[in-house]
């Protein structure tokens, strides 16, 4: 990790002056969102909260973060300690602006603001926010660059003083918005962030004169040192062993449907969590790759949200604990010139998505920290562009939000969330409807619930939602789909014998009847009702939707906790009753007979269940190893300890897994297990639309114990057992 995030010593402050100080700072910081949100108009921003806000030391160390994007808290530090280092002259005043990802930016959309506060003529701290603007230029509108093949097809990548000793600078301003397509609307972004570091400023010199600087910055530096140490505390209580998380990409740019994997192994070691990166696909042509600051952004994101939660505070402190190991050349960790504009919904993404994957496994073999388990949450974005000219003439464009709407996967003790937003942002919100009618020229049809979208369990997925909007008043508007992965594998994870939830997927429907059924008082709500054909897209296209054409898509599901077969009834026949889970599906996955009356009927689920154990049983017996790798609690080394919902090692050290439920052995030299490989669309009707359900590359892995059929694994692999 870089040097300036070494441990510094814990300074002398009361704990009371010390929480005082440290709650004031994050008070002025949070004074940096409103107003952002205040001046901005960019609907990503207002409604999306697709940005962050920092305090930072004088060696550039953040130590107090907003709730904003989570990723932002891991990348901001990176991108002001460029700054530091490549600036010329640093003055009173200055404000510093880059965009470059290899510089610590995510990607060319996130602009960064820095600027340093002095007092009595020194620099005591630095103040930075970073927001995500809705256009900086490139080959595709909306910035997501789609179509780029290198770096210089990309936005524009900046580095310079944008304001200089409290002077804003014209000529660099006007440079930045007007290569923007939305000028006027990249404008006030800029004036917002500038006017937010105002504001903080002048809250903060106020604090150095009340508190005394020395008092300010000691506080600063015991918050990254307080966190530092409530993590390793933490570490040292989790189990021993390294756990594996991957994450597949089903398309990389326009035209390409190229698979590459992202894998991890979590290993812990000592006090330290290292992300081992090793053996992800090389970098790619296309504009989705990530730099090395971004992978670090992306792993850190499961530490922040399962393991610190609301306890431990979110600074560079919580990095010190982290080592991410990812290969140069690869696709986390991608060098110059690599296109990297679609990096933060891209493999950084994916880099999350196999973190946490890694880490709700690390979690599910603890025994304090179980009730943290979520092997997935939200794990793509997709994210449509929409750009058109109005009947006035006026250039108008946005991301659409409701790619925030997906799910969450089931815990060891509740289903998952649904409509959950993101662990990359907790912030972050779908727009209102209206509000995007009024600034976009298209209608929404719907945005509504999908059921059998959750992964099935013992606890089930949550379910996501569909949106479907359609032109209005205008004859075409211009679409540029970045959807991160999901039109064949859904990587929605489930655990412990959980299927995985919906894949992230859009689709379009071209010549519609759609006007003509809503001048009818109709609200088509399934394909078949809108009438013309249906285009299912890759995972990055980009086109036109005419003024009959309907844009639909949708995020993940959750991935499923457990066996279904152990879902209590009654919980199935109320999903099914609430329209979360169909009657097919009720049979199908779950083993659950709905009467005429919407109860469960006992007689005809206990045949439903024993039928599908029967066929689990005569299934092929084969030998299994897991990926993961378990070391006995010395305290518990005469005992077995649980490692899953319904697996635990074995005593006496030699690393065997076996049943819970029957003590049967499932790894190891006398290990069995039953196994079969399924289509997709077992797990659920919204998996590889595009493939029928049943996709060329990827199918369902269902291993369970050959003693009692109680399934203990079901993950999405490659057809040919490569990695690749």
């Amino acid at each position: 990790m870089n040097e300036h995030l070494r441990a510094t010593p814990l300074s002398e402050v009361d704990p009371i002056t010390f929480e005082v100080i440290k709650h004031r700072l994050w008070q002025i910081n949070d004074e940096q969102s409103i107003a952002i949100r205040t001046i901005s108009s960019s609907p990503i921003v207002v409604e999306g909260n697709d940005f962050n806000v920092g305090l930072f030391t004088d060696d550039g160390q953040l130590t107090t973060a907003g709730i904003g994007s989570l990723v932002h808290v891991g990348t901001m530090g990176d991108a002001l300690r460029s700054i530091m280092k490549g600036a010329g002259r640093i003055r009173e005043g200055d404000m510093f602006l880059t965009n470059d990802p290899f510089l610590g930016a995510l990607h060319q959309n996130d602009v960064v603001i820095a600027s340093p506060l002095f007092h009595e003529g020194r620099i005591v701290l630095w103040v930075g926010n970073v927001l995500h603007h809705p256009d900086v230029g490139g080959i595709d509108e909306g910035s997501f660059c789609i179509n780029a093949r290198n770096l210089y097809q990309d936005p524009p990548r900046y580095f310079f003083k944008i304001v200089d000793q409290g002077e804003l600078v014209p000529e660099l301003e006007h440079t930045f918005v007007t290569n923007s397509r939305l000028p006027d609307m990249v404008a006030l972004d800029l004036r917002a962030q500038i006017g937010a570091i105002h504001v903080v400023k002048r809250r903060l010199a106020a604090l150095l004169d009340e508190r005394g600087t020395a008092t300010v910055q000691a506080v600063m530096r015991q918050s990254l040192d307080l966190s530092e140490r409530q993590l390793r505390d933490r570490i040292r209580l989790l189990p021993e062993g390294s756990w594996t998380g991957e994450a597949w990409m089903d398309g990389d740019r326009v035209g390409s449907e190229r698979l590459h994997r992202v894998v991890v192994r979590l290993t812990k070691e000592g006090e330290t969590l290292h992300f081992d990166f090793t053996g992800s696909s090389p970098q790619v042509d296309a504009a989705v790759n990530c730099t090395y600051h971004a992978t670090v952004a992306g792993a850190a994101v499961p530490i922040y949200t399962f393991v610190c939660q609301g306890e431990i505070d979110w600074n560079d402190g919580v990095k010190r604990c982290l080592k991410v190991t990812a290969p140069a050349g690869t696709v986390v960790n991608a060098t110059f010139p690599a296109p990297v504009s679609i990096c933060t919904i891209g493999f950084r993404w994916l880099v999350t998505v196999a973190a946490s994957q890694a880490v709700a496994r690390m979690l599910d073999a603890s025994a304090g920290f179980r009730d943290r388990v979520c092997s997935s949450w939200s794990v793509s974005a997709n994210c449509n562009n929409l750009f058109g000219v109005t009947a006035g003439g006026k250039r108008v464009g946005a991301l659409l939000s409701d790619h925030r709407a997906g799910g969450a996967a089931g815990r060891s003790f509740a289903d998952g969330f649904s409509h959950c937003g993101q662990t990359t942002s907790f912030a972050s919100s779908m727009g209102n409807v209206e509000g995007t009618e009024w600034k976009l020229p298209l209608l929404y049809v719907y945005r509504r619930q999908l059921p059998d979208s959750g992964g099935p369990g013992r606890w089930r997925g949550g379910l996501t939602a569909a949106a479907a909007v359609t032109p209005f008043g205008v004859r075409e508007l211009v679409l540029n789909s970045t959807n991160t992965a999901g039109t064949e594998p859904s990587n929605a994870h489930g655990i412990d014998g959980g299927y995985p939830g919906a894949g992230s997927q859009v689709r379009v429907l071209r010549g519609t009847d759609v006007w003509a059924k809503l001048k009818a008082g109709r609200i088509p709500l399934e394909d078949a009702d809108f009438g013309g054909t249906v285009e299912h897209l890759p995972s990055k296209a980009s086109g036109k939707l005419s003024a009959n054409d309907v844009l639909v898509f949708f995020a993940p599901g959750g991935g499923g906790f457990g066996d279904p077969l152990d879902r209590e009834p009654e919980r199935v026949a109320d999903d099914v009753a609430r329209g979360w889970v169909s009657v097919a599906r009720s049979e199908q996955n779950y083993g659950v007979a709905i009467s005429s009356d919407g109860r469960a009927d006992a007689a005809q689920t206990q045949a439903l269940r024993e039928a599908i154990r029967r066929a689990r049983k005569e299934r092929p017996i084969l030998p299994w190893e897991r990926d993961d790798r378990y070391a006995q609690p010395p305290a518990a080394r005469d005992e077995p300890w649980r490692v899953g919902e319904n697996v635990e090692l074995a005593p006496g050290g030699a690393g065997v897994l076996r049943c819970r439920r029957c003590g049967a052995t499932l790894s190891g030299p006398t290990g069995r297990v039953t196994a079969a490989l399924r289509p997709l669309r077992e797990a659920g009707p919204w998996m590889a639309l595009r493939h029928g359900g049943d996709g060329p590359n990827f199918v369902l892995e269902e291993i369970a114990c050959a003693g009692c059929a109680t399934l203990v694994s079901v993950r999405e692999v490659r057809r040919d057992g490569g990695h690749a």
